[in-house]
């Protein structure tokens, strides 16, 4: 009878010591970056957000950074996350070109998603404010998001 309740103390004991970690894979999204970007523009050209799992960030950035140093906010948003991750294709994504169309031809702009995880980063542009069956329903969540995150 000790025995048996010895085992199964060290068996109990064991077990609970397993330190292994869960294997990574190319699917764990650390981040999603939505962003748009003016090459001839004067001021902030280059609007970023940042989604993470607990919050957001944005950034504007300018050439000129000393006249317009970064602007950086911070919200703390875990809904966002959710309804990002939720539309996202990583297969389909990862298979993407890195660039369609003319981006920031003739200072019309570009729109870039960029998606992060354990094992890299890849990113796509594309025309600012065009339609790209591809990145959809990721896209319209984006766009719609970021709307929603500027208006507050």
């Amino acid at each position: 009878m000790k025995i048996t309740i010895v085992l199964l103390s060290l068996l109990t004991v064991f077990a609970g010591c397993n330190t292994s970690k869960p294997v990574a894979t190319d699917e764990q999204i650390i981040s999603v970056l939505h962003g748009t970007n003016f090459g001839h523009c004067r001021g902030y050209c280059r609007k970023d957000v940042v989604f993470y799992p607990d919050q957001v960030d944005y950034f504007e950035v300018s050439v000129d950074t000393a006249r317009n140093p970064v602007k950086v906010e911070n919200f703390k948003n875990s809904a966002a996350w959710k309804s990002i991750v939720d539309k996202i294709d990583w297969n389909k994504f990862k298979d993407l070109n890195e660039s369609y169309g003319c981006p920031d031809c003739a200072d019309g702009g570009s729109e870039y998603i960029e998606i992060k995880t354990v094992n890299g980063t890849k990113r796509v542009t594309i025309e600012f404010n065009k339609e790209m069956p591809e990145l959809e329903p990721l896209l319209t969540e984006l766009r719609a998001q970021r709307k929603k995150l500027l208006e507050k």
